[in-house]
């Protein structure tokens, strides 16, 4: 039975490119519906079996983690009848309470300067400023900023960014300030704390590890709100929100205008449209 579940996260894996987050969440949903299945098989799944899921779901998840857990059944079961495996969706009957939109945290400037002094000048602070200046310049998530490899910037003189979307190959130009910190750090610092024969920037930071930092920074800042590394990304929207729609698709390298949804309070269809499609986000 559990073939059919590897099968579907190396689809959304593979096919539809989903952040590793994402890919984690459905993997979690998932194992939790199978858990409460009991041994009983994907394919003889009724609607009863999922509406008794949900039901038992409501004694320790909120509304919004059952809705996601609903979309990631919906996903499922919609690949397993394309695969011809099961004759109808047993989730189409469900219409669950939508989810609670609550609009992303961001920091103030002065914020972001706070934490950033807090980081230290040795060779991990220095690191650790230049994941954050990135977060904040870029655009990109925290997991697409520590797979930059050093090779594709040396490609590049240190002028882009090089990073798979959507199995599709993008660029994201950076400033020549930017450029210098970075090709500085390589040769200097780096060097320190980059092992022999690897490649990556930022060898040996993981999200979670730089996710626990961030947030002692924030502490040591005195920042009373609790931060992580993603705030810097929707600091870095809202910035560009005063331009337009249209600029925050562009500079947060957005397929879709709905991508650019939760950033909007006026546009609450756009933003459930994009929970269903993404489920959860890149935190």
């Amino acid at each position: 039975m559990r073939e059919l579940l590897t099968e579907f996260i190396e689809f959304i894996k593979e096919k539809k490119g989903f952040s590793e987050s994402s890919i984690e969440a459905y993997k979690k949903d998932l194992e939790d519906f199978t858990v409460f299945l009991m041994g009983k098989d994907y394919i003889s799944v009724e609607d009863f079996d999922v509406m008794s899921f949900i039901e038992n779901m409501k004694k320790e998840y909120s509304e919004n983690s059952i809705y996601r857990k609903l979309v990631s059944l919906r996903a499922f079961y919609k690949y397993l009848y394309k695969k011809g495996l099961v004759e109808k969706i047993p989730t189409e009957g469900l219409k669950p309470v939508k989810p609670t939109i609550q609009m992303p945290e961001t920091l103030e400037w002065e914020e972001v300067k706070r934490i950033m002094d807090q980081c230290g000048n040795h060779a991990k602070g220095k690191r650790d400023k230049l994941v954050i200046e990135l977060l904040l310049q870029s655009g990109l998530l925290i997991s697409e900023v520590l797979e930059i490899k050093i090779s594709d910037l040396q490609a590049t003189d240190y002028k882009k960014i090089k990073y798979v979307k959507n199995n599709r190959l993008h660029f994201v130009e950076m400033g020549s300030e930017l450029s210098e910190k970075i090709r500085s750090f390589v040769e200097e610092d780096g060097k320190e704390l980059i092992k022999d024969g690897y490649d990556f920037l930022f060898y040996g930071v993981t999200r979670q590890n730089f996710g626990a930092r961030f947030k002692k920074y924030g502490q040591k800042a005195g920042i009373d709100q609790n931060v992580y590394p993603n705030m810097l990304r929707n600091t870095l929207a809202k910035k560009y929100l005063d331009s337009g729609i249209d600029e925050v698709k562009d500079k947060m390298h957005l397929e879709k205008l709905e991508g650019t949804g939760v950033y909007i309070t006026r546009n609450l269809d756009k933003i459930r449209e994009l929970y269903m499609e993404i489920a959860i986000g890149d935190k």
